[in-house]
């Protein structure tokens, strides 16, 4: 009995067939022309743009040193950046401040000319004992050798362009009604300051 065997084997030295890709299988008459397409209309088109090409370098070239030329120029403007900042934060605390102050200007009370007019506008024979500014309210506390002048002192005093108009009269208690050998006559007076 013989033995055949039918398993096709691998064939030694067949150049027909290398990695995979059968060699007998390609056209030349194609395979040449699209060589030459390839690797002459590379250095062809290379040569025609070539004068555009390296316009686009040069091109390319100058943005980039006017880039660093700009960006060493904008680092020189970081430090008054800076300063236009710290300015900025200045001007709002500045601005806090002088709100504040124009606060406390708006609440001064300076009684200077409040008190000047009741000087000027007293009569000869009233004395005060007290006289006390707390916030917009007034009171004063004296005597006088007659009704007469502490109806003049009121008087003077609802005409003033400093208080309201409404001046409250009473008699306190516990105020000396003699001095020395002479009799005077008490009074204490409240009114409200609408300007200093």
């Amino acid at each position: 009995m013989i033995k055949v065997n039918l398993i096709p084997g691998e064939r030694r030295g067949n150049f027909t067939e290398f990695a995979g890709i059968k060699l007998n299988l390609i056209n030349i008459k194609l395979l040449i022309p699209f060589f030459l397409a390839v690797y002459l209309v590379e250095p062809v088109i290379e040569n025609i743009y070539s004068g555009d090409i390296e316009k686009f370098e040069e091109q390319a070239k100058n943005n980039r040193k006017s880039m660093a030329e700009l960006r060493i120029e904008s680092r020189k403007y970081d430090n008054i950046r800076n300063q236009v900042k710290q300015l900025n934060q200045q001007e709002k605390n500045l601005a806090t401040k002088i709100k504040v102050v124009q606060e406390i200007v708006e609440k001064r009370q300076n009684p200077f000319k409040v008190l000047k007019y009741i000087a000027e506008n007293i009569p000869g024979d009233v004395w005060l004992t007290e006289l006390e500014v707390e916030e917009k309210k007034l009171k004063i506390l004296g005597y006088s050798k007659s009704w007469k002048s502490i109806g003049e002192f009121i008087e003077n005093l609802k005409t003033s362009i400093f208080f309201n108009g409404t001046v409250n009269y009473v008699r306190p208690e516990g105020m000396q009604s003699n001095i020395g050998n002479n009799r005077v006559e008490t009074f204490e007076i409240t009114t409200s300051i609408v300007s200093f």
